[in-house]
This record gives C-alpha cells, sequence and structure tokens, in this order.
C-alpha cells in the first residue's frame, strides 16, 4: 500500500475504533497486534499487511473489502443496534432514541468533502462546536437524525449554500453502491438508469436513449427555480452530471474515457457524453 493508502486507512481504522467506543489497545487485542502498529497506522507511518486488513474487514464486518480507494466504508447494519439506547460515539449530543433518521451519511458525504475543501476552517469549528467528529462522516451507511439534518444544513446557510436546493439533488455517494454493483455489471444501461433514478425527490433525472457513449441529464420543472444558486458552484454541478459516468466506468468497460458536458438546452437538460 503506498503512502495515499496509509492515509485512507489511517482515517478508516479510527472511525471504526471511536464508532465501536474502542481505545486503541482494545482495538489492538482484538486484531491481534500490538497498540503501538495501531498507533502507527492511525498516523499513517505505516500500513497494515494483507492479513491484518483481512482480518479488520472480518473482525469489524466490513462490507466492501476495496473500501480504501473510495475513504469510506460501510458497516453491518447491526451494528447500529445500540444507537437508540446508547448513542453514538461520533455523535454524542444527538438523540437516537426517536425513529427520525431521514438518511446516512452517504447522503452528504459529497458535501462534507466540498466544505473541508472549500470552508475547512469554519466547517472544522462548526464540527467542534456540536461535538461532531469527523469520523463519521467515512461511515456511509452511518444513520443521520433530523436534528443532525437540521444543525448541518443551519451550516450551509449561514455560509450561503443554498441547503434546500443541495437536499433535492442525488448526492448519492457514487462508490457506496456496494452490493448492488455486481447488478449493474451484468445489467443493461436502461437498468443502470433505473436505480439511479429510484429517488423520487431528486430534481435530475438521468435519461439514456440506447446510444453509447452518451446519456442526458434532464431538470424536472420543480428544480428549475433551485438549480440557479447551484450553478456556479462546478464542484457540486459536475458530480450529479457525471455521476452516471463513473457508474459506468466502474461496471462497463469504458476506462479509455473522458467525460464532456454539453448544455443543450439552459435550465432544463445536459448531454454528458464520454467516447474514447
Amino acid at each position: 500500500m503506498n503512502k495515499s493508502i496509509n492515509n485512507s486507512v489511517c482515517v478508516l481504522f479510527k472511525a471504526t475504533r471511536k464508532f465501536h467506543r474502542l481505545q486503541q489497545t482494545e482495538f489492538a487485542a482484538i486484531l491481534g497486534v500490538t497498540q503501538g502498529t495501531i498507533s502507527k497506522i492511525e498516523a499513517a507511518v505505516m500500513a497494515p499487511d494483507l492479513s491484518l486488513w483481512f482480518n479488520f474487514l472480518k473482525s469489524f464486518d466490513i462490507q466492501d473489502p476495496y473500501c480504501f480507494t473510495y475513504v469510506a466504508l460501510e458497516l453491518n447494519e447491526a451494528a447500529f443496534l445500540k444507537l437508540k439506547t446508547e448513542g453514538s460515539p461520533l455523535v454524542p449530543t444527538f438523540d437516537y432514541k426517536k425513529d427520525d433518521c431521514l438518511f446516512t451519511v452517504k447522503k452528504i458525504r459529497p458535501l462534507y468533502d466540498f466544505l473541508m475543501l472549500n470552508h475547512a476552517k469554519s466547517f472544522e469549528s462548526f464540527l467542534k462546536d456540536n461535538k461532531i467528529s469527523k469520523e463519521l462522516f467515512y461511515i456511509l451507511n452511518h444513520p443521520l437524525t433530523s436534528e443532525f439534518v437540521d444543525t448541518f444544513f443551519s451550516f450551509l446557510n449561514e455560509n450561503k449554500i443554498n441547503a434546500k436546493s443541495v437536499s433535492l439533488l442525488n448526492l448519492n455517494f457514487e462508490h457506496s453502491l456496494g452490493r448492488e454493483q455486481h447488478e449493474l455489471a451484468s445489467s443493461g444501461s436502461s437498468d443502470i438508469f433505473s436505480i439511479l433514478n429510484k429517488s423520487n425527490e431528486s430534481i435530475l433525472v438521468y435519461e439514456f436513449d440506447g446510444t453509447n457513449g452518451e446519456y442526458f441529464i434532464n431538470l424536472n420543472k420543480k428544480g428549475q427555480q433551485l438549480i440557479h444558486p447551484l450553478e456556479n458552484s462546478e464542484l457540486i454541478m459536475n458530480y450529479n452530471f457525471l455521476y452516471p459516468f463513473h457508474v459506468l466506468k466502474s461496471t462497463k468497460n469504458i476506462k479509455g474515457a473522458t467525460p464532456h458536458i454539453h448544455e443543450v438546452k439552459k435550465d432544463q437538460r445536459w448531454k454528458v457524453t464520454y467516447a474514447s
């Protein structure tokens, strides 16, 4: 594993350990290594060898062995059963006793990346003030309460990022398809897009017309007013436009392709071509 992978494994180990309320010595004992080894891995000084990595996956029931490639992981659903009685150590000030979880971390992970890139200092201060651990954002299927969501989007509002528009966009984290990947690999392109469009709340709809090397993005009428505040955010817009391309790239043989976005009709329809 190279240096970038060291950094990836660092946060994944730390996120898993903190979620399970384990000290480094306890975490090390479960994995059959020394506390010093865990300390070095979490400091990104060293990477685990292959046997330790797979022991980590098995011991904590991590869903995807390649999760270090996208710096996030998903835990077995049973891991979250204690949230209602014990709360989450990654967000201790939020109450999980009520059934009010709107969605999971994967829905806002792209926003976390965006904020850390563009508003790091103020966002980290916001997380500290609200006792939210950064490690939370690396566990993609960690549920989020409505109170957490309101608090999170309050930061977007304060920084003049249109929270309502962003919340309606299809922001599923592209690598969190997890167990759907093998289904996509054997599906036709139209099936891929039916999966992408499974959220009725999305204001962007992807359309595949049977032509290889291109697809369209349509803007629902209800989204025409919402899209304007986001047009200046190239990261957010391009993420959503290129989401199908990345799905196709990971499941089809288009490794040499480069995507290009073309505006077909202003604020209503775009075309993405990705011919090699």
